[in-house]
């Protein structure tokens, strides 16, 4: 909620211009990931399966991520690269992916989490998510190492960008699709997955990615990335359903591809035409517009009321989508607008922090209610909740 403040506060931050990309992408995108693959083990391991001391294992151990995620941002906010880092992860030297700053070695404790119960149980479609902390560590070394030199930071702020599409890409194309027609079976409604396009569209921002990072021809990943953008456009359209607007959490996640889809297709063009779009800009059309959607449209559902068979979004869900969409909006036409003796990026700053602080009411207002099960989807069962 508080990265994009560093433009507005002078002073906030020791380097601004590290910090705002950084926490943006290692601070909340990876935290968001941490959450949903500790969310989702269950369901790809052993789905019916718990304990109460397996529960109170992991709520100690949440509560000392928590911890640790919170020491890692208070340390990148003061400059402090030694001891609130170093005692943080003293706590849980396995830290999970969200408590990353100087420290990159605690994303491995998330794939000590995830990744061998993922190989136990042999569901190899999820391996490219469970080893994804893994390349985050490798990611974060590499940005460190780097740092200082601006070739080097936007070079890796956009491969990093980047590889988090790719991973929206994977999770949302199977996600969305499922939740439509576990949401609408009852009106006979069904939608494909049409996963031919998508493998296809994630392998061309995997070739954009390599090639950014291999220093390859901008106009061979700019042509990739509009390219992918094309074909999740084309799933977009193809998902389409009667009566979405009344399935307000199948809407949210409706706009948050729709973000995706521009998003690629913006960056691209930008890579294509820097003269006209700079890639700098392009690329909060995928950091703020798809992964601020996305992680808000998925996170959401876990704290959503709920009845048989149907999750209700709120209007402070809707509303919260609303002005992180007009976040990444004026983030884009900032360089161009000037209101009220504002400019753009101040207005941007201020309508994504309201949006997560309005996405905040409901959580708080659950946080002490039963877990519901499953996390994400509504239950056919009525009264089914995990211990």
């Amino acid at each position: 909620m508080l990265v994009p403040w560093v433009w507005v506060w002078p002073g906030l931050a020791p380097d601004p211009v590290f910090f705002h990309a950084h926490e943006l992408i290692f601070g909340m995108a990876a935290a968001a990931l941490g959450g949903y693959l500790l969310t989702a083990l269950p369901s790809w391991t052993a789905p019916r399966t718990t304990s109460r001391t397996g529960h109170r294992t992991g709520l100690s151990a949440l509560a000392l991520l928590v911890l640790a995620w919170g020491l890692g941002r208070g340390a990148m906010i003061v400059g402090a690269q030694g001891p609130i880092v170093l005692f943080g992860a003293s706590l849980f030297p396995l830290g999970i992916a969200e408590a990353v700053s100087a420290n990159p070695g605690r994303f491995l404790g998330l794939a000590a989490l995830v990744l061998p119960p993922v190989l136990r149980a042999g569901a190899w479609q999820k391996l490219p998510l469970a080893i994804a902390p893994l390349v985050l560590a490798i990611a974060d070394l590499a940005w460190l190492a780097g740092r200082g030199t601006g070739a080097s930071d936007q070079t890796s702020g956009l491969a990093l960008v980047l590889g988090f599409a790719l991973m929206i890409s994977m999770v949302g194309g199977r996600a969305l699709p499922a939740f439509v027609n576990s949401r609408l079976a009852a009106s006979g409604v069904r939608v494909l997955p049409h996963h031919g396009p998508g493998l296809l569209a994630c392998g061309l921002i995997l070739l954009a990615l390599v090639l950014v990072v291999a220093g390859g021809p901008p106009a061979m990943s700019g042509g990739a990335l509009l390219a992918a953008g094309a074909l999740q456009s084309g799933r977009f359209v193809a998902w389409r359903a009667r009566g979405l607007t009344a399935h307000k959490d199948l809407l949210l996640l409706y706009i948050a591809w729709a973000w995706l889809a521009l998003g690629l297709q913006l960056t691209g063009f930008a890579m294509l035409t820097p003269q006209v779009l700079s890639v700098a800009t392009a690329l909060h059309a995928l950091s703020i517009g798809a992964m601020g959607s996305m992680i808000l449209a998925i996170s959401a559902r876990a704290f959503m009321a709920r009845a048989p068979g149907m999750l209700r979004a709120s209007a402070f869900h809707l509303t919260a989508l609303a002005l992180i969409g007009l976040a990444a909006v004026l983030r884009l036409v900032f360089p161009y607008v000037d209101v009220a003796g504002y400019a753009g990026l101040q207005w941007s700053a201020a309508s994504w922090s309201l949006g997560w602080a309005l996405y905040l009411v409901p959580l708080l207002r659950n946080l002490a209610r039963p877990s519901p099960y499953p996390v994400l989807s509504a239950d056919r069962s009525p009264d089914l909740t995990r211990p």
